[in-house]
């Protein structure tokens, strides 16, 4: 079973994203939230341990039965779900916006993927399917316009979580005992996979021929791909 939180404040939409949801039996909605406030105050609480995903929409209103939405409490709710703790479950951006550059920032704070909300009506039931998909922790990857889900590589949230710690300067050490790995090592050998994962065969065989250690050259990929845009 896989338990799912909609933080959303279309009613309408919501409505239809938790029927259509809760029709598949392995899917359970745990809650459906409408503003930043109450979001902020579940994402504090130990319910958000027990979920496997967040529906996250980008612009929310502050608190319950406000007129107008901000554009950025979707990041700021993201970045404590990733960031102050350490919530390593699925997490979808939810939003009307079809640009890439909302899609790279969203990315670069944590989701793993992006959900354009606009669809036309003989899209909404592929739409849909994808996003089941996505809710059970599988890649996938399509169209560049926003429109559907989409992943970065083929690396897990919390493997995200230490290539940005690592972006940042963090030991080994450091990033163990922020991420719960038992040693530094244990966390060196994780990092070593991902690195296998952004390096490409001519990055790696380049890398062989100078000898240079593939950290440098891992890192200076991610930053280059998950930078929020100026």
């Amino acid at each position: 079973m896989k338990r799912v939180l909609i933080i959303e404040d279309d009613k309408d939409f919501s409505d239809i994203l938790r029927e259509c949801l809760e029709e598949d039996k392995d899917i359970e909605v745990k809650a459906v939230i409408n503003n930043e406030s109450e979001a902020a105050r579940f994402i504090q609480s130990p319910d958000l341990k027990e979920l496997d995903c967040v529906l996250l929409d980008l612009q929310l209103p502050k608190l319950p039965n406000d007129s107008s939405t901000n554009p950025t409490a979707g990041l700021r709710l993201l970045q404590q779900i990733r960031q102050e703790q350490h919530f390593y479950g699925t997490v979808i951006v939810l939003t009307s916006s079809r640009s890439s550059a909302d899609g790279q920032r969203a990315l670069a704070a944590g989701c793993d993927g992006y959900l354009c909300k606009h669809a036309r009506i003989d899209e909404i039931p592929a739409m849909l399917t994808e996003l089941k998909v996505a809710i059970r922790g599988n890649v996938m990857m399509v169209s560049n316009e926003m429109r559907h889900v989409f992943f970065r590589e083929d690396i897990s949230a919390k493997e995200a979580r230490l290539m940005h710690l690592l972006s940042n300067g963090k030991s080994w050490a450091e990033i163990a005992k922020e991420l719960g790995y038992k040693t530094p090592k244990a966390a060196a050998n994780v990092g070593d996979r991902i690195f296998d994962k952004l390096l490409s065969t001519q990055d790696r065989a380049t890398l062989e021929q100078i000898g240079e250690k593939k950290r440098h050259k891992a890192v200076e990929i991610w930053k280059s791909r998950h930078s929020p845009n100026p």
